[in-house]
């Protein structure tokens, strides 16, 4: 039986709607979990007008990357956003969002049932469940009840497969995407930028899969990859000189954040040791 505090948090799954073998599949999982989800439904990059839509910020993205989004990638960001207006829309408090290609471990359940006893610490909890995230994050405190420790990422990792947030981050996160030029999951990593109070665990309970193909990729034969600059005239001109102010921009916003953080995490942690200590003694 999944704990009552679990089931007051909704499982959104994105998929598209002729994934059937892919929804089965995490439906399946979610099942067995005893988890309660709903599918909404993906946005096809293929069927879109990237370059004419309103919701795309192209310049900024040239500048800054030498080249457009990709059509998944553009149709994986507005699938998200679409989330976060269900979310707004329904009221909903707070929400696991997965990926339907997620992995998903039997920590799970525990995991979000301890978050969500706690929802003062954060805004968006990012499941980053690869090995380069684990070293990086900074451990903050257990969660209790799990195997897990709630840790800070560093930098601006990849992944949007699997994340918890609340209604607060999703109206948050949705006021930046009028026009979208950085990929959702850089989005989630831009903390100073967004406000949010975001947090990663380890090890993740939401895992990468490595042996299904991304449904971005399937989308636009793997563009994403492509990291040709693809610019022209004085935006090619100026790509040595944006790129390089962006790097530096994000270095130190990011070092700004691990060193503002670092008290905040280091009190936590010892009055969650504290705490602990008083127990053990009783």
């Amino acid at each position: 039986m999944v704990d009552a505090k679990a089931q007051e948090c909704m499982y959104f799954v994105i998929s598209l709607e002729d994934a059937h073998e892919r929804r089965e599949v995490i439906a399946g999982r979610l099942r067995e979990l005893g988890l309660p989800f709903q599918f909404l439904p993906g946005v096809d990059g293929r069927k879109l007008n990237l370059l004419a839509h309103p919701a795309y910020g192209s310049l900024r993205r040239r500048l800054f990357w030498g080249r457009d989004l990709s059509n998944g990638e553009f149709g994986c960001i507005l699938a998200h956003r679409n989330v976060y207006l269900h979310m707004v829309e329904q009221g909903i408090e707070r929400a696991v969002v997965l990926e339907d290609d997620a992995i998903l471990t039997d920590e799970l359940p525990s995991v979000v049932k301890a978050l969500c006893d706690q929802p003062e610490s954060w805004d968006l909890v990012r499941f980053l469940g690869r090995e380069k995230n684990y070293q990086e994050a900074r451990i903050i405190r257990p969660l209790p009840g799990t195997g897990s420790l709630l840790s800070r990422p560093y930098g601006v990792p990849g992944g949007a497969y699997g994340y918890l947030l609340n209604v607060r981050s999703a109206k948050r996160l949705l006021s930046m995407m009028e026009r979208n030029w950085l990929a959702i999951d850089t989005l989630h990593g831009v903390v100073w930028l967004t406000g949010l109070k975001t947090l990663s665990v380890v090890p993740s309970p939401v895992l990468p899969n490595y042996d299904v193909p991304s449904c971005i990729d399937e989308q636009d034969a793997s563009q994403r990859w492509d990291k040709r600059v693809r610019l022209h005239g004085w935006q090619r001109l100026s790509y040595p000189l944006t790129r390089a102010a962006w790097k530096l921009y994000v270095n130190y916003f990011n070092k700004y954040v691990w060193l503002r953080t670092w008290f905040q995490d280091r009190k936590s942690s010892n009055v969650t040791t504290v705490v602990a200590k008083r127990k053990f003694v009783k």
